[in-house]
């Protein structure tokens, strides 16, 4: 379920670049798709659990807290690996500089 390690070992100036030319063109409009994802993700997920679990309230706002308090959990170890990847990055392009300048 989880795929924190699997982006950590995979954290590279290299991946970055592969990344990059694999996606030519600036992306327009990131920030807001992501939002929008995001907002619709919990609706979605509350549609599937209503389905799931016909007794279930949707609107019960211990269910909604309980939902956030996961998703805040997930955001944050997603956001110390995005540090850790960056992090890398760094470190490869400096290294890369300091061949460069050999």
């Amino acid at each position: 379920m989880s795929n924190v390690k699997e982006i950590l070992e995979r954290a590279s100036l290299d991946s970055m670049i592969a990344c990059l030319l694999d996606e030519p063109e600036p992306v327009k409009g990131e920030i807001e798709i992501s939002d929008n994802a995001i907002e619709d993700s919990y609706t979605e997920f509350i549609r599937e659990l209503v389905q799931l679990y016909p007794g279930i309230n949707k609107d019960d706002d211990e269910l909604i807290d309980a939902i956030v308090r996961m998703a805040a959990i997930h955001e944050e170890i997603y956001f110390k690996a995005g540090l850790i990847v960056g992090s890398r990055i760094v470190h490869d392009l400096k290294e890369g500089e300091e061949t460069l300048r050999l």
